[in-house]
C-alpha cells in the first residue's frame, strides 16, 4: 500500500483518540456517568503498544487528562478505580485469541505502565487462569506466537506481586508485635488487679464489651491481611505454574522469561511465607487474650480458621522447579545457561541449602560437566540430540559443541560465581555438604590452570568455598603448590612435620588430590605461576 496511507490512518486514530480527550474536558463528570470512560479506557489503554511513536504519544496524553478530568492523582489511580472494567474486558478478548492476537502485549504494557496496586491483584487472579492454559501444550500449539506475550505478561504480574509482598513481613511483624505487648499489659495488668475476674468476665460491663470489641476489630486485621497474603500467594503459584515447563524451551528468549518469572516468583514465595510466620505468632497471641477474656464467641471465631496445606508453598514449588533448571542447562544456549546459573544461585539463597544438599549431590554433574572441559579442547558432537515434541521448534544453537570458546569461559565463570555466592552465604553453604571435596577439587583444578581467563573468577569461588572449610582448600592449594616448587621450605621448628610428610610429592598427574577428588576430566594444564598467584591472593585475603 502506499506510505500516504499509513500516514492517513496514524492522523485519523490519533484524531480520534483525541477527540476522548476533548470529550472528557467538555463533559467532566457526565463523561464518567454516562458510561463513556469505560468504553474508552480499555481502547487507550490497547493503544500504549502501538507501533506508531505518534499513537502512543496522543494515547498517554489522553490517559492523564482523563486521569485528571475524572479526580484521580495518576493514570495508574483511574486504572485502578476501573479495573474491573478493564479485566472483564480483557477476560472477553482472552477467550477469542484469534481475533484479539494483541490481548497479551495489553496486559504486559498496561501492568507495567501503571505499576499495579494491591487493589488489582485479587482481580488477575481470572485471567490468569486463561494465560495459564494458554502456556500449557496445547495452548503454545494453537497460538505459538503468543507464548512470549504472555509469558512477559506473567512476568509483570509476578513483579507487581513481589512489589506487595516484600510489604508484608513488615507489616505483618509489626502486627504481631503490638498484639504480643497488649497481651503482656494484660497480663501484668490482671496480677495487680484483683477484681479482674469481675471486670473481664462481667458481661455487661462497659469495659468487657470495649475489649470484646478491640479484639474482634484486632482479629479482622489479621484474617485481612492473611486472605490477602494468600491471594498473592495463590496468583505468584500460578504463575510459576505456567513458566515452569518454559525454562526447558529451545527458544532461548522463552526460556529468558520464564528464569525471570521464576526467579521473581520464589523472592515472593518467601517473602509470603515470612508473613505467614508472622501472622501464625498474632494468631496465637490474639487466641490468648480472647480465652483470658473468655470470649467464647470470638473464640470460636479463631479456633474455625483454617491455615490449609497452602501456606507451605516455597519450597514445594522449588521442588518442581528443579528439574526443569537442570534441562535448561542441558541444552547449552549460552544466554540461557548464564541467566540459568544465576536463577540457581538465588533460589539457593533463597530457599536454603539444607534442601538442595541432596539435589547437588544428584544433578550435580550437570552443573560440574560447565567446568570439566576445556575451551580449547574439542568435544564430539553427539550423534542424538534431544527428543523434540512435534509442536517444538529445532534450534541449531541447542546443539552439543557449538558453544564458541570465549562463550564457554564466560559459562564456566558463570559456574564458579554461582559456587562462590551459595558458599559464601552461610544461609546456603551446606547446599555443597555432600559435594564439597568434588566442587574444591575442580575449582582448585581450574584456579592453578594456564587458562588466565578463569582466574578471578575461581579464586572468588574459593574465597567462598574457604569460609565452608578452609582447611580443605588449603591441602588442595599446597598439594599443588609444594609439588611443583623445588625448594620446599623447612618447619618453624621441629615440633612440626615436613611438609613431604604430611603431602607427598605426586607420582604422577592422577595422584594430585584436587584430581582424586574432582577427576580427571579437566584438560587444564597446572602451572606453578598460576598456583603461586592463587596461593599468595587467598593468603593476603586472609582466608586461611
Amino acid at each position: 500500500m502506499p506510505s500516504y496511507f499509513y500516514r492517513d490512518t496514524t492522523m485519523l486514530h490519533q484524531v480520534i483518540i483525541e477527540g476522548i480527550g476533548i470529550f472528557s474536558i467538555s463533559l467532566g463528570k457526565d463523561f464518567l456517568c454516562s458510561g463513556f470512560l469505560h468504553a474508552s479506557l480499555y481502547l487507550l489503554l490497547e493503544n500504549l503498544i502501538c507501533s506508531s511513536y505518534q499513537i502512543r504519544s496522543v494515547s498517554d496524553a489522553v490517559l492523564h487528562v482523563l486521569a485528571a478530568a475524572c479526580g484521580h492523582r495518576t493514570v495508574g489511580h483511574l486504572v485502578v478505580a476501573n479495573a474491573d472494567y478493564i479485566i472483564d474486558s480483557l477476560c472477553r478478548q482472552l477467550r477469542h485469541l484469534d481475533l484479539n492476537p494483541h490481548v497479551p502485549n495489553v496486559l504486559a504494557a498496561m501492568l507495567s505502565y501503571i505499576g499495579v496496586a494491591h487493589q488489582i491483584l485479587p482481580l488477575l487472579e481470572e485471567p490468569m487462569r486463561a494465560v495459564s492454559l494458554e502456556l500449557e501444550v496445547l495452548g503454545r500449539h494453537q497460538h505459538p506466537d503468543l507464548t512470549i506475550p504472555f509469558l512477559k505478561a506473567v512476568r509483570e504480574i509476578v513483579k507487581a506481586s513481589r512489589n506487595e509482598a516484600c510489604a508484608m513481613p513488615n507489616e505483618a511483624e509489626s502486627f504481631s508485635l503490638r498484639v504480643k505487648s497488649e497481651v503482656v499489659e494484660m497480663i501484668e495488668w490482671s496480677r495487680k488487679n484483683v477484681k479482674k475476674s469481675v471486670i473481664w468476665h462481667d458481661s455487661t460491663s462497659e469495659m468487657s464489651s470495649l475489649a470484646s470489641e478491640h479484639w474482634e476489630e484486632m482479629l479482622f486485621k489479621l484474617n485481612e491481611s492473611r486472605r490477602y497474603r494468600r491471594t498473592v500467594g495463590s496468583i505468584v503459584g500460578s504463575c510459576l505454574t505456567a513458566a515452569t515447563p518454559l525454562l526447558a524451551s529451545v527458544n532461548d528468549a522463552a526460556s529468558l522469561v520464564a528464569l525471570d518469572i521464576v526467579e521473581e516468583g520464589i523472592a515472593t514465595l518467601a517473602k509470603v511465607e515470612e508473613a505467614y510466620r508472622h501472622e501464625k505468632e498474632s494468631k496465637e497471641a490474639i487466641g490468648r487474650a480472647i480465652e483470658m477474656c473468655s470470649f467464647h464467641d470470638l473464640q470460636d471465631a479463631v479456633d474455625t480458621t483454617d491455615e490449609g496445606a497452602d501456606e507451605n508453598r516455597l519450597l514445594p514449588a522449588m521442588n518442581k522447579i528443579w528439574p526443569y533448571l537442570i534441562h535448561c542447562l542441558k541444552y547449552k544456549i549460552l544466554v540461557a545457561t548464564m541467566r540459568c546459573l544465576s536463577v540457581v544461585s538465588t533460589v539457593v539463597q533463597i530457599c536454603g541449602g539444607d534442601f538442595f544438599s541432596r539435589r547437588f549431590h544428584t544433578d550435580g554433574a550437570h552443573f560440574w560437566k560447565l567446568l570439566t572441559t576445556s575451551p580449547f579442547q574439542s568435544r564430539p558432537i553427539s550423534k542424538g540430540g534431544p527428543i523434540l515434541l512435534p509442536y517444538r521448534s529445532t534450534s541449531t544453537s541447542s546443539s552439543e559443541g557449538s558453544m564458541a570458546e570465549v562463550s564457554c569461559m564466560k559459562v564456566q565463570a558463570a559456574a564458579l560465581n554461582m559456587i562462590a555466592d551459595i558458599s559464601r552465604n552461610k544461609r546456603s553453604a551446606s547446599a555443597f555438604e555432600v559435594v564439597l571435596k568434588k566442587v574444591s577439587g575442580l575449582v582448585v583444578g581450574i584456579a592453578c590452570s594456564s587458562v588466565a581467563g578463569l582466574h578471578d573468577a575461581s579464586i572468588n569461588a574459593l574465597s567462598g568455598l574457604a569460609c565452608v572449610d578452609p582447611d580443605l582448600i588449603w591441602l588442595l592449594l599446597a598439594d599443588v603448590y609444594y609439588s611443583l616448587k623445588k625448594g620446599i621450605p623447612s618447619p618453624p621448628s621441629a615440633d612440626f612435620a615436613e611438609v613431604t610428610q604430611l603431602l607427598p610429592p605426586p607420582s604422577s598427574s592422577k595422584d594430585y588430590l584436587y584430581v582424586q577428588y574432582g577427576g580427571e576430566s579437566f584438560g587444564f594444564d597446572v602451572d606453578l605461576s598460576s598456583a603461586e598467584v592463587v596461593f599468595r591472593k587467598l593468603q593476603s585475603k586472609s582466608v586461611f
